[in-house]
């Protein structure tokens, strides 16, 4: 007995067999029958339907024999799927392969094999389609060629039962999915199919659905808008999204954000949407719009009044004050300066992710805009003992907004003056910057604190972010400020980023240079 050889192409065979998942399953009619027509068709008593695992052969199905399972090594079907056709041995005793098989001396004895791969499309011999007799013979032509078409037969039924166990994995999925999902005919706009989101929040079941159009169900969709949707996916755009309403079986609408997009199969022509119910984030965006309306209207306006009075009492307005009162109203008034800064962060914030901020693009002189930052923090400098300094050479000039780039760069500059140590320089910097999409300048902020520590870098453009930077003096902040830099930047077609590390970090800017 001669064990037989392993493929050289074992591995992707073995994962086309698991990929079909038959292994151990439980015995099927269709494959019974199939060894049965086998076994009639070429007059013989036995028949097999072999699949070859990496160290057995398994039976799906068999034929006067009461055999489920057995070594590979000991198995002809181990040979068979070595070769591209059919294969028969038509005396076992004569072949030195197999002459002295155990398997095959046993009761009953086999002297005949004769069998056709079970061949997947990717070419892969997953088993054996086989007849076997206790008397040496050949087959003819004809049952040769039946035998072939059966073994095609079998790969179909196992083909098909992957493709139906993944419509069902794929149907429980979707089905899964918290959105909801449609497939809707682009001919006829009628609902071909809607997963379990969908119906249970539409209230109608699917049958009823499969009659209808999502014009039943969105009451804001015209005719001439959905038409309008379908020329943009033909035309080839990626996908449609927009917001609208859904109508539910009981009448109620509720706002949702819809997806569409255009999929050509099997020569059909079919449309999916995601749909999304976002009453929660419009509940929020609502809440949201209140509470800038509260912070704008009844906290920024007594905030002001009280800020203007306490500055009056701190000026000797009221008459001179004794020196404890005096301290009352200096801190006072810092508070109230920084309970502004707050304030304006946020509603500045708000414009920007709105849209509603506008941004008065035009040349600037980079050198004259960071002396006009230095000068602007001077005296916040000075009482921390640090030294700001400028270097940029005359004539550079930038595309921006003026008052926005001011205000991104008071930002840095008040960031770097919180924790730059007593002693040491914050260095405001600009320089050219050549690039493939044309003249840049990048414009950068350093100085010389404890860096950035490693675990909040990865969020330190996010909204209301803030580290312990290891400082003694007061940091204060809204926490928005980096976030309402890099989005302000990013409105003027410019780029911001950072590197830091102990006893240096340094903030850039880089925007379009202008060449006029």
């Amino acid at each position: 007995m001669r064990k037989p050889d392993i493929p050289a192409n074992e591995a992707d065979r073995l994962a086309d067999l698991y990929d079909y998942e038959i292994l151990d399953t439980a015995s099927e009619l269709v494959f019974d029958e199939i060894a049965q027509l086998a076994a009639t068709i070429c007059g013989a008593p036995y028949a097999l339907i072999s699949l070859v695992d990496r160290d057995r052969q398994w039976m799906k199905a068999e034929y006067g024999l009461s055999l489920r399972e057995t070594s590979r090594d000991e198995s002809v079907c181990g040979h068979a799927i070595l070769e591209q056709e059919y294969f028969e041995v038509p005396d076992v005793k004569k072949d030195e392969r197999f002459a002295d098989n155990p398997l095959l001396n046993g009761v009953p004895q086999i002297r005949f094999y004769g069998g056709s791969q079970l061949t997947t499309v990717r070419g892969n011999n997953l088993g054996m389609l086989c007849v076997l007799d206790s008397h040496p013979r050949k087959l003819s032509v004809g049952q040769r060629h039946a035998l072939e078409q059966l073994a095609d037969v079998v790969v179909a039924l196992l083909e098909a039962h992957r493709q139906r166990r993944m419509r069902d994995w794929l149907g429980d999925l979707v089905d899964s999915a918290a959105d909801e999902i449609v497939i809707v005919d682009a001919q006829t706009h009628r609902y071909l199919h809607a997963n379990a989101s969908a119906v249970r929040r539409l209230g109608h079941p699917l049958e009823q659905l499969r009659a209808m159009t999502p014009f039943e169900v969105m009451p804001n969709l015209t005719q001439d808008e959905f038409a309008n949707y379908v020329r943009q996916l033909r035309d080839g755009t990626p996908q449609v999204v927009y917001e609208g309403t859904r109508r539910r079986s009981k009448g109620d609408v509720y706002p949702v954000e819809i997806r569409w997009q255009l999929l050509v199969t099997g020569g059909r022509v079919v449309l999916v949407s995601q749909v999304q119910d976002i009453s929660e984030r419009k509940a929020i965006e609502r809440m949201k719009d209140e509470f800038i309306s509260v912070v704008n209207h009844e906290l920024r306006t007594p905030l002001t009044s009280i800020h203007g009075a306490v500055r009056l009492l701190e000026a000797g307005a009221a008459g001179e004050l004794p020196e404890a009162a005096l301290r009352l109203a200096r801190l006072a008034s810092q508070n109230t300066d920084r309970l502004r800064a707050i304030i304006d962060d946020i509603l500045d914030l708000d414009k920007i992710v709105s849209g509603r901020m506008e941004f008065d693009i035009e040349p600037l002189d980079a050198l004259a805009m960071l002396e006009k930052v230095a000068r602007a923090h001077e005296t916040t400098a000075l009482s921390a003992g640090v030294e700001i300094a400028v270097a940029a050479p005359p004539g550079l000039r930038l595309l921006a907004d003026a008052m926005r780039l001011h205000q991104v760069l008071d930002n840095l500059v008040s960031n770097a003056l919180k924790f730059a140590p007593q002693g040491t320089q914050v260095l405001l910097q600009a320089q050219a910057d050549t690039a493939e999409i044309g003249p840049r300048v990048r414009l950068s902020v350093t100085d010389n604190g404890s860096g950035i520590p490693e675990h909040f870098r990865d969020r330190i453009f996010q909204r209301f972010a803030q580290a312990d930077m290891n400082t003694s003096r007061q940091k204060g902040g809204s926490g928005l400020g980096l976030s309402i830099v890099k989005k302000m930047v990013e409105q003027m077609n410019g780029i911001v980023d950072y590197e830091s590390r102990p006893g240096l970090t340094t903030f850039r800017v880089t925007l379009p240079g202008s060449v006029s």
